[in-house]
């Protein structure tokens, strides 16, 4: 089972980089976090670095609290692992990620099969 935690920040655009074995092969992907300050929300893009082509695009970032909630599950056919939001503690400063508390929240993302 492994697992990759980055660290964000609350600056309004995140550009990472990323790379973990899933499924036997290691994925290396761009994951771009853009806050939409008119709906209060972040997005995620997902980019594969090799080819540069979209795994998605513009998927909200919600709190994750558990299976159901795993963000990439409609993504599963494309092999790119699970991924959730998760609150650093048990009282963040909103329920989901917004403008000024990003930084609240951990992103994992894992091959799933641990």
């Amino acid at each position: 089972m492994e697992r990759l935690v980055e660290p964000i920040e609350d600056s309004l655009y995140q550009g990472l980089n990323m790379e973990l074995p899933i499924g036997g092969e290691t994925k290396r992907v761009s994951l771009e976090l853009l806050y939409m300050e008119f709906i209060d929300l972040w997005v995620m893009s997902l980019f594969d670095l090799q080819t540069e082509e979209a795994y998605f695009r513009s998927v909200p970032l919600l709190a994750s609290y558990g299976e159901i909630n795993n963000l990439w599950k409609p993504f599963g056919h494309k092999g790119i692992g699970i991924f959730y939001c998760v609150p650093k503690t048990d009282s963040p400063s909103t329920e989901n990620p917004s403008k000024d508390n990003l930084s609240e929240f951990y992103l994992i993302w894992g091959d799933g099969n641990g």
